[in-house]
């Protein structure tokens, strides 16, 4: 799954149009062949455990997204609920740099934030003696993507629903995008600690008004996961401000103490008030320029200046 143990994992930085390693993703693939037996369901009633016969039957790259949600969706869940078992291990190895590779589209935004649930319930506590470094430089980058960038901005016809159907009707901004908000906490989660600082930064440098706007909807959306850390994604609320993901409701205290580590959560905000001190005024100013943004997304910004 990416994750050999090496000395200390390399870190990342997010830039526009700069997706996945291959290098990585080839590793990955590498060290995590195609299991010899199918996998079965988690929930069922009775003898009969029904089997995804089509895991083994057909190529991945013909099976419908339908078919892979829920897969991943029965990994998650099954996981969560009964533990490891072998084959949701072993089956959820092989799909993961397989669906990065072939799941890029912000259309399929969808696989990817289940795959990215799927990892944080099957390592629920980031551990220093595993590097996620090649897990990082794929499912981690996804978001900087070149399908999901034009010329260092984001590709407005990608971002939440795409924009409103009329001039009448709201885009949706005081939401943040799912793939966002789970690529966020996934490299918060495991990144070395001292690496975020330089993550951080690279976040920070991206000087786009939508993008902006969304990293500090999320950051007021999200404070009680990165700050106190008693929370956990299973309480992000459904309402405005949004910062939910595919089945982000499994992930609670039933699978750690904390959803992010004391370290990385201390690394996240030495980091974070020196950039906000610097920049935030001059990013509230350049989202504000943009007259939906000022209405949608600007009340959503809360508590940034008391960080």
């Amino acid at each position: 799954m990416g994750q050999h143990k090496r000395s200390p994992a390399l870190g990342i930085r997010w830039q526009p149009g700069i997706g996945h390693d291959p290098q990585a993703l080839a590793r990955m693939a590498t060290t995590a062949d195609k299991p010899a037996k199918v996998m079965g369901e988690a929930w069922f009633m009775g003898d009969e455990r029904a089997m995804f016969d089509y895991l083994g039957a057909t190529p991945l790259d013909d099976l419908s997204d339908e078919q892979i949600e829920k897969v991943l969706w029965e990994i998650a869940s099954g996981t969560r609920s009964f533990g490891h078992m072998d084959e949701w291990d072993d089956w959820f190895a092989y799909l993961l740099p397989r669906l990065v590779a072939l799941k890029q589209a912000p259309s399929q935004r969808h696989i990817i934030e289940l795959l990215a649930t799927g990892f944080f319930i099957l390592h629920p506590e980031r551990d220093d003696d595993t590097d996620y470094a090649d897990a990082l430089q794929t499912l981690g980058q996804v978001v900087m993507g070149p399908s999901r960038w034009v010329d260092g901005r984001l590709n407005l016809d990608h971002v939440l629903d795409g924009p409103p159907a009329g001039p009448s009707e709201a885009w949706g901004w005081w939401n943040v995008g799912g793939d966002l908000s789970v690529s966020l906490f996934f490299c918060l989660k495991y990144l070395h600690p001292e690496h975020i600082k330089a993550w951080v930064e690279s976040v920070f440098a991206i000087g786009d008004p939508h993008w902006r706007a969304q990293i500090l909807v999320w950051l007021g959306a999200t404070r009680e996961l990165w700050d106190g850390g008693s929370a956990f994604p299973s309480g992000l609320e459904s309402q405005p401000p949004d910062a939910r993901w595919a089945e982000s409701y499994l992930i609670d205290d039933k699978l750690a103490a904390a959803f992010i580590c004391e370290k990385n959560r201390s690394a996240f905000k030495d980091a974070l008030r020196p950039v906000l001190a610097l920049h935030l005024d001059d990013w509230l100013a350049s989202i504000a320029q943009v007259d939906y943004l000022e209405m949608e997304a600007v009340p959503y910004m809360v508590g940034l200046h008391d960080l």
